[in-house]
């Protein structure tokens, strides 16, 4: 040794730090993995229960109107999934008039007739803030077709 000071391999700082975007990118591509991963669970908690459900907490009626319902077709002519969405109207009436569209969409493998996706509206009235929701009437169309 000759009290020289040991000489250290400087790197730019660019190659150092990883930029925000590819850190943004390996981080999707993480959470896209991770789902990919938990897929055979998602499919054996349908088969063992049946559907999938997250339901809303501010509509009436949340069972009949699920934020998102995942379930098993099993008929005789048809199998398949069906997958059903709820969400409040784009022109919410008012804070005591409310309506809801729920879509259904079939993702069928072996089905005995066309497409059976539908959209319907249901509509809801209460007098007050603290008076329950009341079905006021209900239309095979979207909520948006009826403005």
């Amino acid at each position: 040794m000759n009290g020289a000071a040991p000489v250290e391999l400087a790197q730019p700082e660019a190659q150092r730090r990883r930029s925000p975007l590819k850190r943004l990118g390996c981080g999707l591509a993480l959470l896209a993995w991770f789902a990919f991963l938990m897929t055979p669970c998602a499919l054996f908690y349908l088969a063992a229960n049946g559907e999938i459900r997250l339901e809303h907490s501010d509509i009436p009626q949340p069972r009949a109107h699920p934020r998102l319902l995942i379930s098993l077709v099993s008929e005789q002519d048809d199998r398949g999934l069906r997958i059903e969405s709820a969400n409040l109207a784009a022109g919410a009436i008012g804070e005591n008039d409310v309506c809801v569209e729920t879509a259904v969409t079939f993702l069928l493998w072996q089905a005995s007739e066309g497409s059976q996706d539908v959209r319907y509206c249901d509509c809801y009235q209460r007098a007050d803030d603290t008076a329950p929701w009341a079905l006021t009437w209900t239309s095979s169309h979207a909520c948006s077709s009826l403005e």
